[in-house]
């Protein structure tokens, strides 16, 4: 490692924020209930309904342009029925996280530009999911939205390592990944993967944030790994971050085999949805 400092490993990392960032009740009780294969859709309306400020969240998203449906959904039993219920769970998890890791105290990270940076991911990858088939769009939405985790927790534990690593790629030019590796021993993906899994998520969503930088090593869907990657190349580039991908764009267009203007008309449909999703989830009902 290049400073020679001694780093906590991934699992020291994520098992020191675990007793910080729990996932709540109302989502744990939503997953199991999804579980029941004789549960029902307004059971699972119910739960929502404890918390009116999330009810209130899933109706707006339910009406907003990010499901374009023909008339206004005015109850979460028909918003369950319309979105569905994994589609739910999973806009109730990203909601959750987002508010959850937000509450720990970071220094020298811009926490609103992350979620930023996050949130478009997400929808730019589940548009890409979209526009491919075959891949499940729901799933890489979310891995779009918690991809980058593992640097909420690198600088929530390792503050002055990750200062380091910023310095590093400000001023060699280098890639996230590369410098994390260089100065920690391992990188944000592996600690986010390894948040994920501790948080009983998905191995198929673990897999996807574990491969964000590096679809090669997707041990499942590597296509799926790549629409991420490409995702979030693109909001890389929206955002004008210092991180640049690896892999250019041309290359993961030409593997995806999606031609500039599919591209064009996703990032311009990314942004309108990126809008309004932003004002539910960042500003409350």
């Amino acid at each position: 490692m290049g400073n020679g400092a001694r780093v906590n490993t991934p699992q020291i990392l994520v098992d020191s924020v675990l007793h910080l960032v729990s996932l709540p009740d109302v989502y744990l009780r939503l997953q199991e209930t999804i579980e029941d294969p004789s549960h029902s859709r307004e059971q699972l309306a119910e739960i929502i309904a404890y918390d009116p400020a999330l009810s209130a969240r899933v109706l707006r998203v339910a009406n907003s342009s990010y499901y374009s449906f023909p008339r206004e959904i005015e109850t979460v039993s028909s918003a369950v029925g319309l979105i569905g219920e994994i589609e739910l769970r999973n806009m109730v998890l990203a909601t959750i996280v987002i508010g959850a890791m937000t509450a720990l105290d970071y220094s020298g990270i811009d926490i609103e530009e992350f979620w930023s940076h996050s949130l478009r991911c997400g929808i730019t990858a589940r548009l890409l999911a979209r526009l491919k088939r075959g891949h499940d769009p729901e799933i890489l939405f979310l891995a779009g939205v918690l991809h980058d985790l593992g640097i909420l927790v690198i600088y929530q534990r390792e503050a002055a390592l990750a200062g380091a690593v910023t310095r590093q790629i400000n001023e060699q030019h280098q890639l996230r990944d590369q410098a994390e590796r260089e100065i920690l021993g391992f990188d944000h993906a592996e600690v986010g993967a390894l948040l994920a899994r501790a948080w009983d998520l998905s191995d198929a969503l673990s897999e996807l944030i574990r491969c964000h930088h590096q679809y090669q090593l997707a041990r499942g869907d590597q296509e799926a790994a790549m629409i991420l990657a490409l995702a979030n190349q693109l909001t890389n580039a929206k955002t004008e971050a210092v991180e640049m991908s690896d892999i250019s764009l041309t290359n993961l267009m030409e593997k995806l085999e999606i031609d500039e203007s599919a591209l064009a008309e996703v990032v311009e449909a990314s942004e309108q949805q990126y809008e309004e999703i932003r004002s539910i989830i960042f500003e409350g009902p």
